[in-house]
């Protein structure tokens, strides 16, 4: 089809018309229901479908206005094509059926400006407009300078990043405005990383250890950490460096000069931590161990455990495994004086659609994955070799 402003708009308003009919015909409404712009950067007509997939998905939570691109700069001769599509969902017998839509553009041989220029116009106004950018290192893509202007949020996979360590730096320099780079600066949008997501499980299990008063006090004792990760697979060892920087950065923990070293895959963060009923202003040493760990299906999102031990004063360590099912973890708490504490959780595998939309509910900034992204960096920083 010819690919302007007026026959893409022209084409949504004849869906709208023919999906209406159809839902008439089949006995029920249609609502209309968008809440933001998605605009998705695809790599390949397959990336594109799924991406799509998972904006169908989205529909129940986040209907919108998508407009995917499959990006080939370097694909046969300069060409432009677009299509549109209706998101429909039916939540139930009787309720209305809720509806997006998506517009999908092919780009062919390096027509960034005409793309941009083209996907501005079709963002509805007065709604929040979020850039989705899935595989290797988004941070110098064209397309995102020429829409940072607009942007109220980037989301990206850390995951599919082609050089991890160093990209992680690049990615915490972008959440920082540091970079020269296209979109960056201090009105740079707001950034998700999937791959933060998908440690929620973690995150909230270690925090239920100290949910109870007789562990409370042993969460500014810790002394030694252990995170064991499947080296083989997409982001494992960046989860580890993310999990490691979330406790530091909540914790308090300050990295020392060159207290990174790296045996193989295994790394050593040495850090301290503020005293525990010192005198202002001790110090006590915290070592943070990254372990490699066999590849294991079941280990969850690219982690197979956790142990945390104080040894300040009591004796305590607390510790969480992946089981046999992939679906469970095994959580076990113990300190001197007080009876071992274990139990198995359930753990969800949240699928892409899942890990977007809790991104989408975010309103501003996420404090906590700026924090531990900060310090996540200045621990690979001291991994890359010069």
């Amino acid at each position: 089809m010819t690919t302007d402003i007026v026959t893409i708009e022209r084409d949504l308003q004849e869906l709208w018309k023919n999906n209406t009919a159809e839902a008439a015909a089949a006995g029920h409404s249609t609502t209309r229901a968008l809440t933001l712009n998605l605009l998705a950067r695809a790599s390949s007509a397959d990336e594109a479908d799924a991406m799509g997939a998972v904006i169908q998905e989205l529909t129940a939570s986040h209907p919108c206005r998508a407009v995917v691109l499959i990006d080939q700069p370097a694909t046969g001769e300069p060409q432009l094509e677009a299509w549109v599509q209706a998101n429909c969902l039916l939540p139930a017998p009787g309720a209305p059926q809720v509806c997006g839509e998506q517009i999908t553009i092919s780009s062919r041989g390096g027509r960034a400006g005409q793309v941009a220029s083209l996907m501005l116009p079709l963002l509805v106004p007065d709604l929040p407009v979020v850039l989705w950018m899935a595989g290797d290192q988004p941070f110098g893509h064209r397309l995102l300078g020429k829409l940072r202007g607009v942007l109220d949020r980037l989301i990206v996979d850390s995951a599919g990043f082609a050089d991890p360590i160093r990209d992680l730096v690049t990615m915490a320099a972008f959440d920082a405005g540091d970079t020269p780079g296209p979109g960056a600066g201090p009105d740079s949008p707001a950034l998700s990383d999937l791959n933060w997501a998908r440690l929620t499980p973690w995150r909230e299990l270690t925090a239920q250890f100290f949910d109870t008063r007789p562990f409370l006090p042993h969460l500014h004792r810790l002394d030694h950490v252990e995170i064991d990760y499947v080296a083989a697979g997409d982001g494992g060892l960046l989860r580890a460096l993310m999990l490691a920087g979330w406790l530091a950065s909540s914790l308090g923990w300050d990295l020392v000069d060159g207290g990174v070293s790296r045996a193989g895959e295994e790394i050593s963060l040495r850090m301290v931590r503020p005293g525990v009923g010192a005198a202002s202003g001790d110090t006590r040493p915290v070592t943070i161990s990254l372990r490699p760990a066999p590849f294991d299906n079941n280990a969850l999102v690219g982690l197979s455990a956790l142990h945390m031990r104080a040894v300040d004063h009591v004796l305590a360590d607390f510790s969480v495994e992946h089981t046999d099912s992939p679906t469970c973890a095994r959580t076990v708490a113990q300190a001197d004086g007080h009876p071992t504490v274990s139990r198995l959780a359930r753990v969800e595998r949240a699928g892409a659609a899942d890990l977007l939309a809790a991104e989408l509910r975010l309103l501003s900034r996420d404090r906590t994955f700026s924090a531990a992204l900060q310090a996540a960096a200045g621990f690979a920083r001291g991994i890359i070799v010069p």
